[in-house]
């Protein structure tokens, strides 16, 4: 019940401080590229949709969830899948999305797991 308390709060407090923080950090870096400020968000959103669907990604995007599952908070999307592609362990689907990442970023899900 705690956590159910934790998660609606951190979420009300986010739908309310968030967009305020992050108009601000914009404004405040127009003087200084936001690049790294932006890819800092998109990773943090990629970490998050790791834990978020940690149990419908090791269903559709892996085939032995006991090797390198899906769910560390500190690893993004791609961390994983280039992780299990090494493991010779994405389905059909992963496979798919890591050469769609791949097409997009050349080696992305390889340079994903030398930055984690």
């Amino acid at each position: 019940m705690k956590g159910l308390l934790l998660l609606v709060c951190a979420l009300g407090l986010a739908a309310v401080l968030l967009p305020i923080g992050f108009i601000y950090q914009l404004v405040r870096n127009l003087l200084v590229s936001s690049n790294r400020y932006l890819f800092k968000i998109a990773k943090s959103i990629d970490q998050l949709g790791n834990v978020v669907c940690e149990s419908f990604f090791n269903l559709i995007l892996i085939k032995d969830d006991s090797l390198s599952p899906f769910g560390n908070e500190d690893k993004t999307i791609s961390t994983v899948l280039g992780l299990n592609k090494r493991l010779n362990n994405l389905t059909w689907l992963g496979k798919a999305l890591e050469r769609l990442l791949n097409l997009i970023d050349k080696n992305h899900v390889e340079k994903a797991i030398l930055k984690d």
